[in-house]
């Protein structure tokens, strides 16, 4: 089979090279999927420039000997974090051709499903395995282009704003880089719950949208100054909760924008610079910041409440809720122009790699 693999850690995207692979067999509790499309998101850019490796081995567990020179997602060292040579892609959709031992995995045979991936079982390949509890089945309501972007951002946005923060209706929730498809969900669920939803973003390009879909204050920061106008727009008071996927200089500035008792959520890292800050500007409010990585949250839920989440994001992605625009797609075979594409600064919507006709 065709697969889009890496051989080693890079910065340089024609390092992404597709190669023939075995066809995967299935294991206990798996599901095998010909995978038909999967996005470029940006988190698949971590598996390329080892951020997750990197940011791993300064984790307290990942100290001392009996790591071995391993680097593992949790505390116990079971779930190491893989290193090339690897598939790459972290989610997408298919077709389940077959199945290993398990209830749930033998009722998806046959069906058309959403898979979290993520190597060393990418899904940027003809086949990808994919643990069962981590695929989801589609309706006929959801296309397949949607049903590929299921996970990464609808699933993070639900958490965050339902499960993490608990967004109470009425109140402010700030979102840094809100133009892009995660913020935008996040406005669809402010007006969904009834939470107040003020979005700063780079410059005026995804301002008419976001004022579309129901934003409720839009701050451009290459015009206004982010603090001053939080100020201006929550009559002083600040906002209750925040989420934030940029870092560096940025997540300073949102730290001041707290109100008393107030909670940041880290998710992301597209600034690649550390958090600057005075830390009494977190002590005066009593406020906190907390990490996200959806991966380990999921690994931290019990089967029953994982799949009480799923079935609500799938019931918000029927409603629309999280629909995401494609912008440009490709053939699996040009994965790295894909990836290319992704990156280009100021682009809108979705890169989608379509891997093969249903």
């Amino acid at each position: 089979m065709k697969s889009a693999q890496l051989s080693a850690f890079t910065r340089d995207l024609n390092d992404i090279r597709i190669v023939d692979a075995v066809i995967p067999e299935p294991g206990p509790g798996q599901v095998r999927v010909r995978m038909l499309a999967s996005p470029v998101n940006p988190s698949d850019l971590n598996f390329v420039h080892g951020t997750y490796h990197q940011a791993l081995e300064r984790i307290i567990w990942n100290q001392g000997e009996q790591a071995n020179g391993r680097v593992f997602y949790d505390p116990a060292l079971s779930n190491p974090c893989p290193v090339p040579p690897y598939p790459l892609g972290g989610e997408g959709m298919g077709i389940v051709d077959a199945v290993g031992s398990g209830l749930l995995a033998r009722r998806l045979r046959g069906k058309r499903v959403a898979i979290a991936g993520g190597p060393p079982n990418g899904t940027w390949q003809e086949y990808a395995l994919a643990d069962a509890k981590k695929a989801v089945a589609l309706p006929d309501s959801i296309s397949n282009e949607q049903g590929a972007m299921f996970f990464v951002n609808p699933v993070t946005a639900y958490v965050l704003v339902r499960e993490v923060l608990k967004v109470s209706r009425g109140s402010w929730l700030l979102v840094t880089a809100a133009g892009s498809a995660l913020g935008k969900s996040v406005v669809r669920m402010g007006k969904l719950y009834g939470f107040k939803t003020l979005c700063a973003v780079r410059s005026a390009a995804n301002s008419d949208e976001l004022q579309s879909l129901g934003a409720d204050a839009i701050i451009e920061l290459d015009r206004h100054e982010l603090a001053a106008e939080v100020h201006r727009v929550t009559g002083g008071r600040g906002v209750a909760n925040a989420i934030d996927c940029v870092g560096g200089e940025l997540t300073g500035q949102v730290v001041r924008c707290l109100g008393l008792g107030g909670h940041l959520v880290l998710y992301g890292t597209l600034a690649s610079s550390p958090l600057q800050m005075p830390i009494r500007d977190l002590m005066m409010p009593v406020a906190k910041i907390s990490g996200f990585l959806l991966p380990n949250w999921m690994l931290l839920q019990s089967p029953l409440k994982l799949l009480a989440v799923l079935r609500q994001v799938k019931k918000l992605t029927i409603q629309g809720v999280f629909a995401t625009a494609v912008s440009e797609r490709y053939p699996l075979e040009q994965a790295s122009a894909a990836v290319a594409a992704a990156l280009k600064p100021g682009r809108t919507g979705k890169v989608m790699l379509h891997i093969a006709d249903q």
